[in-house]
């Protein structure tokens, strides 16, 4: 380490009766103490290190939450696409006569309803319909 450079007090002459006198000067300050203004940097420093920690310790539970919360509704989403499935299976036609027939129903095959056209009782299915989200226009005939 370097030594400092410090001024030699200054020195009085001999006393004379005409001269007048000489005032030493006021010595310069030293440097401030180092040693606060490095624990003040190492403390913001540590602070700083701890609370980043902090931080990623929080992302990272929030981030096995919402793996965890990802994999169940994956599985939900399994299970309704099953129980989607079970449905279309029960709404078949076939399967509908199988149950129709285990509770005692049959078809009416000697009442049969032909629709043919011209007959007063027949009509084309979509007369009196129209297109989904379209309102009929009085007047037109649409």
């Amino acid at each position: 380490m370097p030594q400092k450079h410090r001024p030699e007090p200054a020195r009085s002459a001999p006393v004379d009766a005409k001269a007048t006198p000489v005032v030493a000067s006021a010595p310069r300050p030293g440097r401030a103490p180092r040693a606060p203004f490095v624990l003040l940097v190492v403390g913001l420093l540590c602070g700083g290190l701890v609370s980043l920690l902090l931080l990623n310790t929080v992302l990272a539970r929030d981030s096995f939450e919402l793996s965890k919360l990802r994999a169940e509704n994956n599985k939900y989403r399994v299970q309704k696409e099953e129980m989607e499935h079970d449905n279309r299976q029960f709404e078949m036609p076939g399967a509908v006569a199988d149950k129709a027939g285990k509770q005692g129903q049959s078809p009416d095959w000697e009442t049969s309803n032909i629709l043919t056209p011209g007959h007063p009782n027949s009509r084309v299915a979509s007369d009196g319909q129209t297109l989904a989200g379209q309102e009929p226009v009085p007047g037109t005939g649409r």
